[in-house]
């Protein structure tokens, strides 16, 4: 799959014949917009947040600003007696204290382990953009400034999505697997402590990617 940055029919023209990549340009997919590369002369404005880690919340600790402990709004911490997907299923682990994010549009949400420092183990970040087409390309920017990124089809019906490694977790540096995807205006990244796999962030990406 190739994942692009969408630009105007006007920045087509110029940029479609200088395309960095070999394989040729992909067909208009209107007569307003065509799917291209992002190239040097097709420069999308976002520029995504220098990647950084999450601090432990201990008990005891308040949140960090622009955190309020409550319950996600989009998926439960832990198993209940409803069988329905949750974090600490999709993670591996057992989650200790959620955060919402409610610095957000929307809110966001943050899922801390049970252990001796009380680490964040994934968090869910959404992104409100002008149109679809500028969410679509801050996915695909927010990737790229990763490592190892790549993208998936399809993760549901309509919504693709990129994987790639990034800061979450203090001690495993720039290795953690994230997950963003964009869904209509909103871009929303999902970040996991796991450095071994991409699987948690993508089923995390999935089991959210409905309610935005």
């Amino acid at each position: 799959m190739r994942f692009a940055v969408i630009a105007t029919a006007a920045v087509v023209a110029a940029c479609v014949a200088c395309t960095s990549h070999a394989e040729p340009p992909p067909s208009v997919d209107s007569t307003v917009t065509q799917t291209v590369v992002r190239t040097s002369s097709a420069s999308p404005t976002y520029v995504p947040a220098p990647a950084k880690t999450v601090a432990p919340l201990p008990p005891g600790a308040s949140p960090a600003a622009g955190e309020k402990e409550d319950a996600c709004p989009y998926i439960a911490s832990m198993p209940t007696d409803d069988p329905a997907v949750n974090v600490g299923d999709i993670d591996g682990s057992r989650v200790y204290r959620t955060t919402v994010l409610i610095n957000r549009n929307p809110v966001g949400c943050r899922f801390y382990f049970w252990s001796d420092i009380y680490y964040a183990i994934a968090d869910i970040v959404p992104t409100t953009f002008t149109s679809a087409k500028a969410a679509h390309n801050a996915m695909v920017l927010t990737g790229e400034a990763g490592k190892d990124f790549s993208g998936r089809s399809d993760i549901i019906a309509g919504v693709d999505a990129v994987v790639f490694r990034t800061k979450f977790l203090g001690k495993d540096g720039d290795q953690d697997w994230a997950c963003a995807f964009a869904r209509g205006k909103v871009m929303v990244v999902v970040h996991t402590e796991q450095t071994e796999t991409s699987l948690n962030a993508l089923e995390l990406a999935k089991a959210v990617a409905s309610k935005f």
